[in-house]
């Protein structure tokens, strides 16, 4: 028995608050002629006027990355112990294109750079992204009640999620035992009376572990669960708890929450191509532990209503809903998405942003589409080898020599992705704050061979 949720894997900058991220300090400093490190990513102290400070940071992270080689035109350097790349140029004004790459990352590329403090995420190759474990119960799983014929309960077992939906952290692989994920409980007693121990690959920082709790229809087809049915019971939730790299946790137990709350959600009309749509409300905490997802049952236009925790307590915060058209129930690739921010009991998703078309991979890449603001990925096998953002509307690019090649050859994947992000100022933004305020992005795929 499974609960899958699909969120669509973006790369993500967006709108900012408007305000000068890197304080006061003039064009292109802190007020020392240093610059200043932007946590996340981002830009700042716009125009350019001759002087340039690049930082190379690790994505998600103010964690510097020391001798990152740094490319501006023709301008080339090495970033520091700091992560500190400056250039003093006469050539450094208007817009520029700056790529950085570093040995166990993928490169990185900002086409239309208009400010002088720049600071660019690298994403580590192949990801690794640290986990932790945590074992438990849910308490009161035993005494739900009586179970009809053919029906069973089921408690699935899920972490809070970041905010960022393309966050790797977000679908992380749960193991099994006996073919069965280990952090799913069934009980099928005619009596209800099954208790659940469960085991749940989870991962660092802040965060809340909680429950589905259903009643599963089997159709009497107890081998195949392809066509089984669920219906919510309720929740179970546990505290905010701290996890470290490596760390587990041994009996923690969940307690029975009520889905108390009525939501609503209104979908537009289903973008050309993408008639799959559905909405996933989220209860984003506060203190920043993440967002609890309410996956089931499925809220689409069929079925536009669901049960959902009252937001008390620990589990106090505000909903948001993550809504996302595809092509069918399992492809990922075109797809729109909207992000409908801090509701109360219902949310009106917006009209959907057309999908970027005629991709194109060679020499130079190409696409149709137009957003505030686009990312791109070159990847394969799910791993980043090349993240491109576009900040001044071009629909094409091309990419400087790199040393080692980090693209090499075989079957490659070129992705677009379009943000439609009202009030972005692409001289003034960091990559966190920007993220958390995104409206709608869309998205498509091509492949091509080197």
């Amino acid at each position: 028995m499974k609960a899958a949720i699909v969120l669509v894997c973006l790369m993500a900058c967006g709108p900012s608050n408007g305000d000068d991220v890197m304080g006061d300090g003039g064009p292109g400093s802190d007020g020392s002629g240093n610059g200043k490190l932007i946590a996340t990513g981002g830009v700042s102290n716009a125009p350019l006027g001759g002087t340039l400070h690049v930082f190379a940071v690790e994505n998600n992270s103010a964690t510097p990355i020391a001798n990152a080689a740094v490319q501006v035109g023709t301008l080339t350097g090495k970033t520091d112990a700091s992560g500190l790349a400056t250039f003093n140029d006469a050539s450094l004004t208007g817009k520029v294109t700056i790529t950085v790459s570093a040995p166990g990352h993928a490169a990185a590329t900002w086409v239309g750079v208009t400010g002088a403090n720049v600071t660019v995420p690298l994403e580590t190759t192949p990801r690794n992204v640290p986990t932790a474990t945590v074992t438990g119960t849910i308490t009161g799983f035993d005494s739900l009640g009586a179970i009809p014929l053919g029906h069973y309960h089921l408690g699935v077992v899920l972490y809070s999620f970041l905010n960022d939906p393309s966050a790797p952290e977000n679908s992380l692989v749960q193991p099994t035992v006996s073919g069965a994920p280990a952090d799913a409980c069934v009980d099928s007693s005619s009596g209800g009376t099954g208790s659940c121990s469960w085991s749940l690959v989870t991962r660092i920082g802040p965060q809340v572990h909680f429950a589905l709790i259903l009643d599963g229809d089997s159709k009497f087809t107890a081998s195949d669960t392809s066509d089984d049915t669920y219906t919510l019971i309720g929740y179970a939730a546990g505290s905010t708890v701290t996890m470290a790299t490596g760390q587990t946790m041994a009996g923690e137990a969940l307690t029975m929450v009520p889905a108390s709350q009525n939501f609503a959600v209104t979908f537009p009309p289903a973008p050309g191509g993408l008639g799959t749509t559905i909405a996933i409300p989220e209860l984003e905490l506060d203190g920043g532990a993440g967002r609890i997802v309410f996956p089931v049952p499925a809220v689409n236009p069929g079925h536009t209503s669901t049960k959902v925790i009252t937001p008390t307590g620990n589990l106090a915060g505000h909903y948001e809903v993550v809504a996302l058209a595809t092509p069918n129930a399992t492809a990922t690739t075109p797809y729109a998405t909207a992000f409908v921010h801090n509701v109360t009991t219902s949310a009106a998703v917006p009209a959907w942003l057309a999908q970027p078309t005629a991709l194109a991979a060679g020499a130079t890449f190409s696409f149709t589409g137009t957003g505030a603001y686009v990312t791109a990925q070159i990847s394969r096998a799910k791993q980043p080898l090349w993240d491109i953002t576009i900040l001044d509307g071009s629909t094409s690019f091309t990419l400087p020599t790199v040393t080692p090649d980090p693209i090499g050859s075989g079957m490659t994947n070129f992705g677009v992705n379009l943000a439609d992000a009202p009030g972005f100022d692409a001289g003034s933004f960091d990559v966190a704050s920007a993220t958390a305020s995104l409206v709608r992005v869309a998205g498509a795929q091509t492949s091509f061979t080197r």
